[in-house]
């Protein structure tokens, strides 16, 4: 109930209102319980946070190229929901970029790219991509520009799009 409540709270009004007081205020429970429970405001975020990182019900099929565009075009579609850019906007601004070397939000950055290093990590393993390849730096070649459209354009990346991201990334690192 009280991440639910948060969760709302982020999507509808931000991270700035996602506090102790305004989710007692919703839910009816004690500041001093929720306190308990998140005894600071990062930890209630990070766990508002974690509710939006299940794993994407998506049959990879071992095909490199497919796998990383029906992927990509998850990722891409949750960013393009308000709920989606709401949610990445808070793990980015509380991920260490203002200042602080990590913390908890990092790491949900990165359990969220962790499927597309999957994939990529099979296109490694099948000889699709070569083996030395940055994996991090894949990663980013391939979130960064539908990230880019969907937070900073507000656009929805297309499946054109998506496909000329994969095919040029797979151009730049064919074997």
């Amino acid at each position: 109930m009280v991440l639910e409540a948060a969760r709302k709270l982020l999507v509808e009004e931000g991270a700035d209102a996602v506090t102790a007081l305004r989710v007692s205020e919703v839910t009816g429970i004690a500041r001093t319980t929720i306190y308990r429970h998140w005894p600071q405001r990062e930890d209630l975020l990070r766990d508002t946070v974690a509710l939006e990182e299940a794993e994407p019900a998506i049959e990879l099929t071992g095909d490199t190229r497919a796998d990383l565009i029906v992927l990509l075009s998850f990722m891409a579609e949750q960013m393009g929901r308000r709920r989606g850019a709401r949610i990445m906007a808070v793990a980015l601004d509380r991920s260490g970029l203002r200042g602080e070397a990590g913390g908890p939000h990092r790491e949900i950055v990165s359990r969220r790219m962790d499927p597309l290093r999957r994939v990529i990590e099979s296109g490694v393993a099948a000889g699709d991509l070569p083996g030395d390849l940055d994996i991090d730096g894949a990663v980013a070649s391939l979130a960064g520009p539908p990230f880019f459209r969907a937070v900073f354009l507000r656009q929805k990346a297309t499946a054109e799009f998506v496909s000329e991201v994969v095919d040029s990334f797979l151009a730049a690192h064919s074997q």
